[in-house]
């Protein structure tokens, strides 16, 4: 995971945060995708187990399309028209995007509910702003 590690060696939140909020989000503890920079939409998947050399963690996002070679290959194509074939079936390499998507499904629908709670608690019943509300000064 060197690029992932590097990622997340950049932004304040840990790897272990990182698959903690995956579990707490789809409760997924395997294989598990994670959020690099959900604000920018950067989310990436491992193709096998981390711990596996053979793992290699590819952005959900660049990804175009992917083909069946064999059983046990897929070629995918990103938005650079670039492709490389990974040893790993198409069904698993579908299973972790698809996985990626419910991720940062959950995760935007997470933030969105925040912004929507912190709307209301800074709004006054009348539609004003909690910086708008002002109170009558009354010297002494």
């Amino acid at each position: 995971m060197k690029l992932g590690s590097y990622l997340i060696l950049c932004t304040p939140i840990s790897s272990k945060g990182r698959k903690d909020g995956t579990k707490q989000l789809i409760n997924i503890t395997h294989k598990a995708p994670i959020a690099i920079d959900p604000t920018s939409s950067i989310f990436f998947f491992p193709t096998t187990s981390p711990l596996r050399p053979q793992c290699i963690w590819l952005s959900h996002e660049h990804v175009v399309s992917y083909d069946r070679l064999d059983s046990k290959h897929t070629k995918v194509t990103f938005r650079n028209k670039q492709t490389i074939d990974i040893e790993v079936s198409c069904s698993s390499f579908e299973n972790q995007l698809h996985r990626t998507s419910f991720l940062k499904t959950k995760l935007i629908q997470r933030i969105e509910e925040t912004k929507r709670k912190s709307f209301y608690l800074f709004t006054d019943a009348n539609g004003g702003k909690a910086s708008e509300m002002m109170s009558k000064y009354n010297p002494r």
